[in-house]
């Protein structure tokens, strides 16, 4: 079920909520844990069952790796563990983008049954890895089963995220079995991110939607105006699709009394490729730069310092060669297609310019150069993202700069003729209702994700005030009144 959903937000968290806090106060902090791991359970079935088993296998086979690795922290043993974990996910989400390839350069005919990917494969297997690299470098233990199997399966951060740190949630977890949690003194403060997150999806996210939707539908009759309308309506809904789960996130956590990192922090006001993966899907980004890009970096580094390499030199081993090598695989994490691929390497070609231009100690763009130049390259990899196929977004990126494709539609045909620029009836502005109606929903959405602010990460500096009170409620009578129409979060596909 969708955070977004009716029988989610009337159903299942108050029934979650209630039974989790009763528990707590009625029978102490590990029954409720319990109970709480019990309904991450269901919540994660709810989607296809089966896989729940899957789940379940998996945390439990990582419990006797952490276990083991607590004990004995050998090479050997991490490696057979993330190799498990790899092996698990490169079947279910690579498998058959592996065999097509193979295909591709060898003639070969093999015939390949289609693989449902499993909810959140990359999420959780994830996150497991983290925790035990954690534990052979000897920065966390895990003993109790019950801390762990809540920590992979806690449904706020399931699905999509953030990717959680065990040292970030052994402690909370502790106090919470002590008593010593903060209840429900937290409960408040994640209604209003919750809210606020449920209308950035609902209302905002959802709105954009059938623009982009239809735009990428007829992107062989889209023209330059329109193809630059279709990108900017799917970087908003993207946008506004990742930050609402991220806030519903973070505000379902502190509903039950557990602070989980903040995931998204205003990226569109970055005026920096750096910046702007400081601020973007934070938590994967972390996990790249701590599990991959630091063990490769410090090796170029090394390799770099034994050749005696010069500066140039230097920074393609020990900066450029890293980034690279990180981004591409993210890509790939995101999904079994070269699209996404592409989207690694532009991002990873965006910030080896950044770190080259810092490197050679240049003076700094101002702001709204930086920031042009930084949703240029965002926008451009967004394409790749968006783009069912390689040949797709090739023809997209080239009606970006189709200058002789500068047409207006027919209802301007007044002022086309005026000023002599050429007109025909368009396929996506078909009609001027149409094309104001999409223009207020751009400078909405545009306006909103330069100038909102980020309350996941405030809340709990908020005093209760009628203002407060009154902008909760009225975003979530928006939200709830448009939950009937059609939705799906971008990111559970992941």
């Amino acid at each position: 079920m969708l955070f977004s959903s009716r029988e989610f937000i009337f159903v299942f968290l108050p029934l979650a909520f209630l039974v989790f806090h009763f528990a707590r106060i009625r029978f102490g902090g590990k029954a409720a844990m319990g109970l709480l791991c019990l309904a991450s359970l269901v919540f994660y079935g709810s989607w296809n069952p089966p896989y729940l088993f899957l789940l379940v296998g998996s945390i439990a086979v990582n419990h006797v790796f952490a276990r083991a690795l607590t004990k004995m922290p050998k090479a050997g043993l991490i490696g057979i563990a993330i190799c498990f974990n790899l092996a698990l996910i490169g079947y279910y989400k690579y498998r058959n983008f592996f065999f097509e390839n193979v295909e591709l350069l060898t003639g070969a005919n093999w015939e390949m049954d289609a693989i449902f990917i499993p909810l959140a494969i990359s999420f959780f297997t994830f996150q497991q890895i983290a925790v035990l690299i954690d534990i052979y470098d000897g920065n966390t233990k895990v003993e109790s089963w019950l801390d762990y199997a809540l920590f992979v399966s806690f449904f706020p951060q399931l699905i999509a995220g953030p990717i959680v740190l065990y040292r970030e949630i052994d402690r909370q977890f502790a106090d919470l079995k002590a008593g010593s949690g903060p209840g429900t003194s937290l409960a408040g403060f994640g209604l209003v991110v919750f809210s606020v997150g449920l209308f950035k999806k609902v209302v905002l996210a959802d709105s954009l939607a059938p623009f982009s939707d239809l735009a990428f539908g007829m992107v062989d009759r889209l023209t330059i105006l329109e193809a630059w309308g279709a990108i900017t309506a799917f970087s908003l809904q993207l946008y506004f699709d990742f930050s609402g789960y991220s806030d519903m996130a973070v505000g379902l956590g502190l509903m039950f009394g557990l602070r989980l990192p903040i995931n998204f922090d205003t990226p569109f006001r970055s005026t920096s490729m750096i910046e702007f993966w400081r601020r973007w899907h934070i938590t994967m980004t972390r996990f790249f730069m701590m599990y991959l890009y630091s063990p490769i970096a410090l090796a170029a580094a090394r390799l770099a310092a034994d050749r005696e390499a010069g500066r140039v030199l230097n920074f393609v081993i020990a900066a450029a060669l890293p980034i690279a090598v990180t981004f591409l695989l993210s890509g790939l994490w995101h999904g079994a297609a070269w699209t996404f691929v592409a989207f690694g390497a532009i991002n990873a070609a965006g910030l080896i310019v950044n770190h080259a231009w810092k490197e050679a100690r240049q003076r700094q763009l101002p702001p709204l150069l930086g920031w042009l130049l930084t949703m240029l390259v965002v926008m451009i990899s967004f394409v790749y993202f968006r783009a069912g196929s390689m040949a797709e977004a090739h023809h997209f990126l080239g009606l970006l700069i189709a200058v002789d494709q500068i047409l207006l539609p027919n209802w301007l045909i007044g002022f086309a003729e005026q000023t002599g620029i050429p007109w025909r009836t368009l396929s996506f502005f078909a009609t001027g209702s149409y094309t104001v109606k999409f223009a207020a929903w751009i400078v909405l959405g545009g306006g909103l994700s330069l100038l909102l602010p980020n309350v996941a990460k405030t809340a709990e500096d908020l005093r209760p005030s009628w203002h407060v009170a009154t902008a909760t409620a009225a975003m979530l009578l928006l939200a709830v009144g448009l939950l009937d129409r059609p939705q799906a979060f971008i990111y559970f596909q992941f």
